[in-house]
């Protein structure tokens, strides 16, 4: 019984974890650019005694723990703003932003201006451009225009060029907050026509399917729990049954 009451205890673990995952995927469903997340488990083996008609012997345990988290990197819909400012990347991708720690990145393209003319993500961090340089307007330049391959144009011209680039092996970017991630490797630019002028990227998070995965969660607690709670009143009755007998 032993044994089961570890097990129960953690599948416990693993859907507290799970249920953790799906909040936070549920919470930022609205969220512009949010990728969901989805846990990771790996079975590790603890040799223990059992007791049986044989006798005494060990046997492998197997449990569960949580190693990551991974995030589905697919693209979310795209909504039509109407705002100049607002960018979209269509396919693989990310935004250069500069913050105080250094060259982060983002799928957030809530763009806008600060009081300096600079373009700014919703936080008030810098937009790069290509070159890494902040992307900066005069007040006499209103008529702003991004290309398909990002290329920012006024009525003064060509002015900068988004930078927009890639990761070999995404999993391995760290989400920061503020829809910021921070990476270990080195970008590469993407190259051709993926940058959308007026348009968000909404999250990928589906509402229903992240109840039904709530749902089993909850039902997968609720089974370990159970057999927690009996175990416990079995161990309970044993000790009042053995009072009794040397009663």
């Amino acid at each position: 019984m032993d044994n089961a009451l570890l097990l129960s205890l953690s599948n416990q673990m693993v859907a507290r974890r799970t249920m953790e995952v799906i909040s936070n995927n549920i919470a930022n469903m609205n969220t512009t650019g949010f990728k969901r997340e989805s846990p990771v488990f790996e079975e590790f083996l603890v040799d223990v005694d059992v007791q049986d008609s044989t006798g005494s012997h060990k046997e492998n345990l197997s449990f569960v723990r949580d190693t990551l988290a991974v995030h589905d990197m697919s693209n979310g819909e795209l909504k039509t703003t109407g705002n100049k400012f607002d960018v979209a990347i269509e396919g693989d991708g990310f935004f250069a932003v500069g913050t105080p720690a250094g060259t982060r990145y983002t799928r957030n393209g809530n763009f806008g201006l600060d009081d300096t003319g600079r373009l700014v993500t919703s936080s008030g961090n810098p937009v790069l451009d290509d070159g890494g340089a902040e992307i900066v307007f005069s007040p006499e330049e209103t008529e702003i225009t991004i290309a398909r391959d990002g290329t920012i144009s006024t009525e003064q011209g060509v002015r900068n060029r988004l930078q927009v680039v890639d990761f070999p092996n995404p999993q391995q970017l760290k989400l920061i907050g503020d829809s910021l991630w921070e990476a270990d490797e080195q970008p590469a630019p993407v190259t051709g026509n993926v940058v959308v002028q007026g348009m968000l990227e909404q999250s990928n998070v589906q509402p229903v399917l992240e109840m039904v995965r709530m749902m089993e969660t909850l039902r997968s607690y609720q089974s370990s729990t159970e057999l927690l709670n009996a175990g416990e009143d079995l161990s309970r009755r044993a000790v009042q049954k053995l009072g009794e007998v040397r009663a």
